[in-house]
């Protein structure tokens, strides 16, 4: 008897699961055929609702903190614009820079006080996916310091339609060295990544790609100038490129130069950028024996300051929680040890042979066997 019921109640729903269905159906092509766009006109409220008027609030609230920033800025902005429009005009757009990175970065920068307030230094970093951390850096310089930090980039970035006028009026230059070190000794600032955008595309873990290159090495040594070592923690997990099809996309790359790898990101993880204590002028020093020791001295930044392997998590909740280590210090003593306190044998340079150059840049070299 209760199989019977189970199996009359079970052929009921059935068939007015089939009945529905058939309805339905009917109902829907009707729709379809005499109001075809109702569906949009169905869905439209809730994802005005539940998406759009959410975000659009949300989009508001970081506009009206991003005003904000900038209006604490008004009185160096208004003295800017009282000198000349186009100090005004750098003035505001590095508030804008620099709270865009406040608020969706909390961007900070551990060492500013490595900067000189006057006088030429070089400044050589770490090439992230994109590099949005130089551009927040590059904005509290002048911001704090007054300073136009001359950035060398890559042929390409004045090839992009537009944007040429913009990187040329904030200092940006292409080289080669000898533009470099003119700069240099007419007491500027200059920023290089040694890597590029091979480091950009090809980097992994935050591995440096600098193929023994000691161009920077050589304008430093021939302008006779301090090298800042700089790096942002967490920059390739706000941007990164994706990881396959690495071998075809460098192919395409050493034979176009043009970084065509695809990119993600934008997340709005924890960067913060720090500066090490000067690796000063020494004459005795030869570019190999300096680019060693700016070598050295970033990757001991790197394992100061960056968790390896990385993941977007960790950026994203290092917005949210303090070390428990003291990570200035920890820079300091990093960056001193790098900068002071590292000794290299001059005579180890007499064990390699130079064998080729490429336009100064690139140096190979090859251990003699004795």
């Amino acid at each position: 008897m209760f199989y019977f019921l189970l199996y009359w109640i079970t052929a009921s729903i059935q068939l007015i699961l089939r009945y529905l269905d058939y309805y339905m159906s009917g109902t829907l092509a009707l729709l379809d055929y005499y109001v075809p766009g109702w569906r949009v006109f169905l869905l439209s409220p809730f994802v005005i609702t539940f998406l759009i008027l959410p975000m659009l609030l949300v989009l508001y609230l970081y506009f009206c903190a991003l005003l904000l920033f900038v209006y604490r800025r008004r009185h160096s902005i208004m003295d800017a614009f009282h000198q000349t429009a186009w100090d005004g005009y750098r003035q505001t757009i590095a508030a804008f820079w620099s709270g865009h990175g406040w608020i969706w970065h909390g961007y900070e920068v551990v060492g500013l006080e490595n900067i000189p307030t006057s006088g030429p230094a070089l400044l050589v970093y770490y090439h992230g996916a994109f590099p949005i951390d130089v551009y927040y850096l590059l904005a509290n310089i002048y911001i704090e310091k007054g300073r136009i930090v001359h950035n060398v980039v890559d042929n390409f970035v004045f090839k992009i339609p537009g944007l040429k006028i913009l990187f040329r009026f904030w200092g940006s230059i292409c080289g080669p060295r000898s533009e470099v070190v003119e700069y240099l000794k007419d007491g500027a600032l200059v920023g290089i990544a040694p890597g590029g955008v091979r480091e950009a595309l090809f980097s992994e873990n935050y591995s440096l790609v600098w193929k023994n290159r000691v161009g920077f090495a050589k304008a430093a040594l021939e302008a006779e100038v301090p090298i800042l070592p700089v790096f942002t923690e967490n920059c390739r997990q706000a941007f990164d490129y994706v990881k396959f099809g690495k071998s075809y996309f460098s192919r395409i790359y050493e034979k176009t130069r043009w970084p065509i790898l695809p990119m993600y990101g934008g997340f709005p993880v924890k960067l913060t950028t720090y500066i090490g204590k000067p690796i000063k002028y020494d004459p005795a020093h030869t570019p190999e024996i300096l680019a060693r020791k700016v070598t050295e001295a970033m990757e001991a930044m790197i394992v100061a300051h960056q968790t390896r392997p990385y993941t977007v998590l960790e950026g994203l909740l290092a917005r949210f929680y303090s070390r428990k280590t003291k990570v200035h210090q920890k820079s300091k003593a990093i960056s001193n040890a790098a900068a002071v306190n590292t000794r290299i044998d001059h005579t180890r340079s007499t064990d390699y042979d130079i064998v080729g150059t490429d336009a100064g840049e690139n140096i190979e070299l090859h251990h003699r066997r004795k």
